[in-house]
């Protein structure tokens, strides 16, 4: 006798084709607060701050809000200065868009400190 085992035929999987997945871009809210050096001219402050808009603007973001807290006074010396302008910016981007920015602010001589904050949706949504 003859018993040939049975052979399974995996289920067809749908074809690619012309419908593939688009990439999806995620965008996210971010508060970013920025301590500028007080030796910094109003120029190059403003300067600064218009580099970050444009970058997020081009790259589809939206910046929702710079709120300038002015010139204030640090807890503690950073670089052997006392004082510094506090600048806050509540933004709408991708998480590349957040890198590039991360890497210049790390890198221009201005910014003594900065911190990125990922923003609840509710809390975004409330102000």
């Amino acid at each position: 006798m003859n018993v040939t085992p049975n052979k399974l035929t995996p289920a067809p999987c749908p074809a690619w084709g012309r419908f593939r997945p688009k990439e999806v871009i995620k965008t996210s809210n971010y508060e970013i607060m920025i301590v500028l050096s007080p030796e910094a001219e109003a120029e190059r402050r403003t300067e600064i701050l218009d580099r970050f808009r444009k970058m997020v603007t081009d790259a589809e973001g939206s910046v929702d809000k710079v709120d300038e807290w002015g010139k204030k006074r640090l807890a503690y010396e950073i670089n052997h200065l006392r004082e510094a302008y506090y600048y806050v910016l509540t933004l709408t981007a991708s998480t590349d868009v957040l890198d590039e920015i991360s890497r210049i602010l790390r890198i221009t001589d201005e910014v003594l400190r900065y911190m990125p904050v990922a923003l609840k949706e509710k809390a975004a949504s409330e102000s």
